[in-house]
């Protein structure tokens, strides 16, 4: 009888996952049809670029990518906890296959078999916020099919960390609406190995943390537990990832933009207090006494983080200086808040579009709708938290992977709520509301700010332009040296170049130092200080523009892509009719 009834959960297990993972794979299908993901980016290269480093050198806890010079050697703040896995399917294949295609396939493979992990977080949390006869196969295929934005995050090739922080937040999503024993479990390795990744969902596991923490001052149902497993999990799985992703040294470096010191400090000690509160709290303390318990060790733990990392009190981009920030970051998209979609165009409009849908269903999918949870702590701790999402992406527009990723996930409740039988009248008509709201404010948005002209500028041909298509054969016959280019190009050199050359810069914010000198060298028109900076350097890298660009914007820069040449740089021979350009410096001629 035992072995019946886990054969029949197996089934419903594994079905509306199916269901979920076919809808997926189709929509994978249509972004994979030109042979390439829409959402491939220049953070697959650089982390390309670093698995073939480490598979190179062996260097595990080495971070350090020498073929970037700015003139420090870069070093990479990303984990290694996102390496392991294409380590460890490029190695097991290379007997077969050699190391390069081993590592391409691990790079086709891994992405998509993540969204196993997808298929069933979806399931889970929609089976713990739904009533059970909501849920259909229709219900699934939808959830699946609005999955549509999510999915490219998992594309094969997609080996950017985002993808892993999805299914992490999706675990803490579980954790805070589960009624299991292990909600804590999820709650706290959710958190800390998303922080471990990177620091881009700390807004959320604040949020997570915080909530955790409310539940046990107000004494909900099984809050204690929770808080005393989020704790210690935190406590343990820093440690650990800190020893297996770091080693000692790099868990005692400080680094303000990355898992280091100040995280490890940060997640263990509020971990500790979390426990340590749990543990020795007397049962019958008041909500006032929990309060002031949680608050003094918070406060403790703070300090303590104040004073031994009063340079993290900056932020993580402290390293990006004026020039790098003017010409390269406040030009970045996802930098911006959400009327920049505004400048978008038509995937502007549909972007704005999608996230209406996503408020839509966070409106109907309100814990204030239904009876059961309307009073239910849990309910409403998970529905903020996916929730805050949106309000993120409205600030920051680097969010938007997750409102898309979170928010599919509470549609069979949303339609149940509007399909119950007893909802009245007023409650359907509401769909009509927010919907309404929804299309006003968008129409407004387009009404009342205007169209700017696309600045592509020759600032914006410097930070586009990578050269796309050549083979850079011509990098391989170099000595030894230097590469001054422009930072759109940088990243393209970077993969290509022998051992001994190294380039200036690359667009990414731990490379600030070397992107003020390219911009400074390229963009500005100080010959004095241009020369200054080029000392350092041996050759000078560009992209031949096949139109004339304006020389008063960057006389430096317009003169090379136009092939107009400069006093000092004596160009290189190049295979073919390539756009690729490559001088070598001339210091005593420079001007």
């Amino acid at each position: 009888m035992a072995e019946t009834r886990s054969s029949r959960d197996v089934t419903r297990s594994l079905h509306p996952v199916v269901v979920i993972l076919a809808a997926l794979a189709v929509i994978l299908a249509f972004d994979m049809l030109d042979g390439t993901s829409f959402f491939k980016d220049i953070d697959d290269e650089l982390r390309l670029l670093q698995l073939r480093h480490l598979l190179e050198t062996g260097g595990w806890y080495d971070p350090s990518l020498p073929m970037i010079r700015m003139p420090e050697v870069y070093l990479s703040p990303w984990s290694r906890l996102i390496d392991l896995p294409y380590v460890v399917i490029a190695t097991a294949l290379s007997p077969v296959f050699g190391m390069e295609l081993a590592l391409h396939v691990a790079t086709l493979v891994w992405p998509p078999l993540m969204l196993l992990a997808v298929g069933w977080l979806a399931v889970e949390f929609a089976r713990a916020v739904t009533p059970s006869e909501e849920l259909s196969t229709l219900s699934w295929l939808l959830v699946g099919l609005l999955l549509i934005v999510a999915a490219g995050e998992f594309a094969p090739g997609r080996i950017d960390h985002h993808n892993m922080q999805i299914v992490l937040m999706m675990l803490i999503l579980l954790g805070l609406v589960t009624d299991r024993r292990h909600g804590g479990l999820m709650i706290g390795t959710g958190a800390t190995l998303s922080l471990v990744i990177g620091l881009e969902c700390l807004p959320f596991v604040a949020l997570a943390l915080a909530l955790v923490a409310i539940g046990f001052i107000l004494d909900v149902d099984r809050s204690r537990r929770i808080l005393a497993d989020t704790g210690l999990s935190m406590v343990l799985v820093s440690i650990l990832a800190g020893l297996l992703f770091l080693g000692p040294h790099g868990m005692l470096a400080t680094a303000c933009d990355a898992y280091s010191a100040p995280f490890i400090t940060a997640i263990s000690g509020y971990g500790a207090c979390f426990w340590l509160s749990a543990r020795f709290m007397p049962a019958r303390s008041s909500w006032w006494g929990r309060l002031m318990v949680l608050s003094l060790g918070g406060a403790f733990v703070t300090g303590v983080l104040a004073y031994l990392y009063p340079l993290c009190l900056a932020g993580p981009y402290h390293m990006i200086d004026a020039v790098s920030r003017l010409y390269w970051f406040d030009r970045i998209l996802q930098e911006n808040n959400v009327l920049a979609f505004r400048q978008e165009g038509m995937t502007g409009l549909q972007m704005l579009a999608f996230l209406l849908v996503m408020s839509i269903i966070a409106f109907f999918a309100c814990p204030i709708w239904r009876a059961e949870s309307r009073g239910s702590f849990r309910h409403w701790a998970a529905f903020l938290f996916a929730t805050s999402t949106i309000v993120t992406t409205i600030v920051l527009i680097r969010y938007v992977r997750f409102p898309v990723a979170l928010m599919p996930l509470y549609l069979p409740l949303a339609l149940a709520v509007l399909a119950a039988p007893g909802a009245s009248g007023v409650r359907r008509s509401l769909a009509v509301l927010p919907v309404l709201v929804g299309m006003l404010l968008i129409g407004a948005l387009y009404l009342f700010i205007p169209v700017e002209p696309p600045r592509q500028d020759s600032v914006w041909l410097m930070s586009a332009d990578d050269c796309r298509g050549e083979d850079f054969t011509e990098l391989q016959a170099l000595p030894p040296g230097r590469i001054m280019a422009p930072t759109g190009l940088g990243l393209a050199l970077a993969s290509h170049v022998p051992d001994g050359v190294s380039v200036a810069a690359i667009p990414f914010h731990r490379a600030s130092p070397g992107i003020r000198r390219s911009f400074t060298v390229f963009a500005m028109a100080d010959d004095a200080q241009r020369k200054a900076l080029l000392d350092g350097y041996d050759y000078v890298a560009v992209c031949h523009a096949p139109f004339e660009l304006p020389p008063q914007e960057a006389p430096f820069y317009a003169a090379l892509v136009n092939d107009r040449g400069w006093p000092g740089l004596v160009p290189l021979p190049v295979e073919g009719e390539g756009r690729l350009r490559l001088f070598r410096i001339d210091h005593d001629r420079m001007m």
